[in-house]
């Protein structure tokens, strides 16, 4: 016969107190862990130094880092252009939700439609576009890329968008080495179905550092970056206290060949009592107007006439290629024509011998002379 065991007190009261466990850990293993909600942030960078925009001619290799335009397309040759953002602040493996390129139209511009590829440099962190440096037509480039057509010319003088790049940023930072506060690089280059002479000037650094090309991406962590819209660089200002013995140029008004302009030196300061590098004689101690002329071609003859409102005012013009006084071309009484002048920024002042001020009419042409053989496409149709 089989004796019924009895648990002991003892025993029946572990048992009980283990029952609230077992279905706690039941509970548990049923719970789904929680996923975090994304985190969006915004930042915006700008090129901050004259090596990190450039153009590059394909067929000369010249390195154009130091030039007032970025050049899209192709004119005497197909260009390739590079664009180096610094301390871009992105955690890495960050999702990329939108890159958006920013970019300053200058007023020279010639035949569209215009074709262009738009890819990143696949480095961890893009150096800039010094002569030291390899070219950016030179540098490995990421997989993907972003074609753009541009059919029309923007506006002049106002900002535009480029095709979202948000594919290329993507690519740079999902790289094993992208670290936050690297810089990255973005390749756009001429395709090769651009036509000749099809192309857009962009303002560089070296135009305007205020205008230089601007990148805003949006992208989402799992966490809050706090810095997630930093401040610009400064930038030097438009309308800096004037420097005497200096041409106030980054007031200059910007001109066009064969237009017709009214001013006043009156609105102006005066800066500069002497062109040393061509009239030094002269007491040109009235105030000076100043303008910029951007000239797109080589071997180009420019002529600029000042009528003065008031006859006895005694207006005279210069032309230089800075700022100061012994970076004077030429100076005239009234009509100055100057021959064979390159690409490039040029500046005109129209000054007051002897204290002379007022108003007047500026009257700017241009003549250009081209190859031979760029005109054989005309003729041959």
């Amino acid at each position: 016969m089989k004796r019924l065991v009895i648990p002991t007190l003892a025993l029946l009261t572990a048992i009980l107190l283990s029952i609230p466990a077992l279905f706690s850990n039941v509970e548990a293993e049923r719970t789904v862990p929680a996923t975090s909600t994304p985190v969006t942030n915004t930042i915006v960078v700008q090129v901050t130094a004259s090596d990190d925009d450039t153009s590059v001619q394909l067929v000369t290799g010249d390195n154009r880092n130091d030039w007032v335009w970025i050049r899209l397309g192709t004119s005497e040759t197909r260009y390739v252009n590079g664009l180096r953002f610094q301390n871009i602040d992105i955690p890495p493996r960050s999702r990329i939700v939108r890159a958006r390129l920013m970019l300053f139209k200058s007023e020279w511009h010639q035949g569209f439609p215009i074709f262009l590829n738009i890819r990143g440099e696949a480095a961890d962190s893009a150096r800039s576009f010094a002569d030291s440096e390899p070219l950016a037509s030179e540098r490995p480039l990421t997989a993907a890329s972003v074609d753009w057509k541009i059919a029309a010319p923007p506006p002049n003088y106002d900002w535009f968008d480029a095709p979202d790049v948000a594919v290329l940023v993507q690519e740079i930072v999902n790289r094993p080495g992208w670290q936050s506060g690297n810089s990255l690089a973005l390749i756009i280059k001429s395709a090769e179905n651009t036509e000749w002479r099809h192309y857009l000037d962009l303002q560089s650094w070296d135009f305007n550092p205020q205008h230089a090309p601007r990148l805003e991406i949006v992208y989402e962590t799992d966490v809050h970056v706090p810095t997630s819209t930093p401040t610009l660089t400064p930038t030097p200002t438009l309308t800096p206290t004037p420097e005497p013995g200096r041409l106030a140029i980054e007031q200059a008004q910007p001109i066009q060949c064969n237009e017709r302009y009214a001013g006043d030196t009156r609105d102006w300061d005066n800066n500069v009592i002497a062109y040393t590098g061509c009239r030094p004689a002269w007491p040109e101690t009235g105030p000076e107007a100043v303008y910029r002329l951007d000239i797109p071609y080589d071997n180009v003859d420019v002529q600029f006439q000042i009528f003065p409102e008031d006859s006895a005012r005694d207006l005279d013009v210069f032309l230089l290629t800075g700022a100061y006084p012994e970076d004077c071309l030429q100076g005239a009484d009234a009509n100055l024509l100057h021959t064979g002048l390159n690409a490039g920024a040029y500046y005109l002042a129209v000054d007051g011998y002897d204290g002379a001020a007022g108003a007047f009419t500026l009257v700017s042409s241009c003549t250009f002379h081209f190859e031979n053989e760029l005109y054989l496409p005309v003729i041959t149709r």
